[in-house]
């Protein structure tokens, strides 16, 4: 039987812009997965490849050596975080506070997910590693930034006060420590968590004023 015209039709090949593209973001998933499941310990640059689905000289080709490679993938991991992040973000119709409470609820379950795993490997990875430590310097100008972008989208109200960005940085710290009682223990931060937000929204309270007074 012939086959009619619109199964017929040929898959558009992808360019070679496309194709880079590809094969960067599998080696950047890769290293996360690697990360997640084996520890930095386990994540080799061959491991790597076999989960991207590439060869081993891809990561040569696309980032130079593995350093190159997990230097990329802090930055990637915060962008991928951020736009998440960002994807979720409460309608404007609600009241400042509500909206306020509800993106540290968001932003709190993400601490929970693969991308903090991954990250934390990287950073206590870099304490014994100068080499690695050096991609750091990078990695939290690129943070810095997405908070910026970040506050300017989610809470355009506030974005741009005084004592924002040191506020941002508390708040993610707070959030980091909290994460880490899931290391080792079987400790549930989810317990402390609602006094923790209670904290910290009294903590912006206390440097930007009141929510629902900056709208």
């Amino acid at each position: 039987m012939a086959s009619s015209p619109s199964t017929a039709k040929k898959r558009k090949r992808r360019t070679q812009a496309e194709r880079r593209a590809g094969t960067r973001t599998a080696l950047l998933e890769g290293t996360i997965d690697c990360l997640v499941e084996d520890g930095y310990a386990g994540t080799t640059t061959r491991r790597i490849a076999e989960r991207a689905g590439v060869t081993l000289g891809a990561v040569q080709h696309h980032f130079g050596s593995k350093v190159g490679l997990l230097g990329e993938a802090r930055r990637y991991i915060t962008t991928q975080w951020f736009e998440e992040l960002l994807s979720k973000v409460p309608p404007e119709t609600l009241p400042a506070r509500t909206r306020q409470e509800l993106m540290l609820d968001q932003a709190w379950e993400t601490y929970k997910g693969r991308y903090f795993q991954a990250a934390l490997e990287l950073v206590v990875a870099a304490r014994t590693d100068p080499k690695l430590r050096e991609t750091g310097i990078d990695a939290v100008r690129h943070l810095s930034r997405w908070n910026e972008v970040g506050s300017a989208v989610a809470s355009p109200e506030i974005a741009g006060r005084p004592g924002l960005a040191e506020l941002i940085e508390t708040t993610q710290a707070t959030m980091r420590g909290l994460a880490l009682l899931t290391f080792g223990n079987d400790a549930n931060p989810d317990t402390a968590w609602p006094a923790t937000r209670a904290h910290l929204m009294a903590m912006g309270e206390a440097v930007l004023g009141d929510p629902d007074d900056l709208e």
